[in-house]
């Protein structure tokens, strides 16, 4: 199998090496995990066949059984499916998330609203009220882990190592909800929608908690423009397929149910990251289609290995200034 690993090695200082031992965070240490399903985490209006309709979206929780540490880092995943279908129990995302907890994190699979309205009304304003329906769901979601954190506890969560991330459309709402930060970089055809809709942080629920979070998991996922990428921003660890024939590996076109929108990928959003010295860890498969690691349990644990050695640097460094 041919790959070329592009990184960027950046300063670090030790935060927890008692925590990190053992290959915590990139080991599967853990031999079994508690899943606790269905856990409600806000709502918004999504469109129906018949008008909008209030949805009610729900999260599950992986935790390692036997852990006894009580910070730790949370991964919070999204699902694929062209943002018209796929689930948080689709079978890719519920053993990535089971992984993760082996290793030592929380993990969660959560919903988002999806856009049936895309498969007969394919433009880029529909396109990225889809993603837009995304990022405004994942902020609904970490905000409900901060406040559960505050006030509940539930999940021993460490609220300053949460991160995000998603296979395809659920790639391309944590992409966007990371890089999408400032209401100047709102495209002019959607923001009357994103203002509407309770600007960038949406109305998902979980009000006055951050929603921020501290490093991406892109699966092969894309940004809409890679000018939103500043200096010093989110973290980012991406796979993706040079032969993508769904999201562009670079700078291209996404052309599913006849759109034709230009989107930047994974080799162009690490590009951006490098210029500006981000850090950013890329695995380009050469020669491959998208999302590969459905089909084929060889990138299945290439996937987990290398975004995990990612994460675990994430989890247990503080960047030097």
């Amino acid at each position: 199998m041919k790959y070329i690993i592009f990184t960027i090695l950046i300063l670090s200082i030790p935060l927890a090496q008692e925590e990190c031992a053992n290959g915590r965070y990139n080991t599967e240490i853990f031999q079994s995990v508690d899943i606790t399903s269905g856990i409600f985490y806000g709502s918004n209006v999504n469109a129906g066949f018949f008008g909008d309709v209030t949805e009610d979206l729900y999260l599950d929780v992986y935790q390692p059984i036997g852990d006894d540490f009580d910070r730790r880092p949370l991964v919070i995943m999204l699902f694929g499916g062209s943002f018209i279908a796929g689930s948080r129990t689709s079978s890719d995302i519920v053993e990535i998330c089971t992984r993760y907890a082996k290793m030592g994190y929380v993990a969660a699979a959560i919903d988002y609203r999806l856009s049936s309205e895309l498969i007969w009304i394919a433009n880029e304003e529909t396109a990225y009220k889809a993603a837009a329906k995304g990022m405004h769901d994942l902020k609904g979601a970490i905000r409900y882990f901060r406040m559960n954190d505050i006030l509940y506890n539930d999940y021993q969560i460490d609220a300053e190592r949460i991160y995000a991330g998603g296979v395809s459309a659920g790639a391309i709402s944590a992409v966007n909800a990371a890089y999408l930060d400032l209401d100047v970089e709102i495209p002019t055809f959607i923001e009357s929608y994103i203002i509407e809709n309770g600007g960038l942080e949406g109305n998902s629920g979980n009000p006055g908690y951050s929603s921020d979070f501290h490093g991406i998991i892109n699966l092969c996922g894309a940004v809409g423009n890679t000018d939103w990428i500043s200096e010093g921003d989110t973290p980012i660890v991406s796979l993706h397929g040079t032969n993508d024939t769904v999201v562009p590996y670079g700078d291209g076109l996404i052309t599913l149910f006849g759109l034709n929108m230009n989107v930047m990928g994974s080799f162009a959003i690490h590009n951006r990251m490098i210029e500006l010295d981000n850090n950013s860890s890329f695995l380009s498969w050469q020669g491959v289609d998208h999302t590969p690691f459905i089909s084929s349990s060889t990138y299945m644990n290439e996937t987990i290995e290398f975004s995990s050695n990612f994460l675990q640097e994430l989890a247990c460094n503080e960047t030097v200034a």
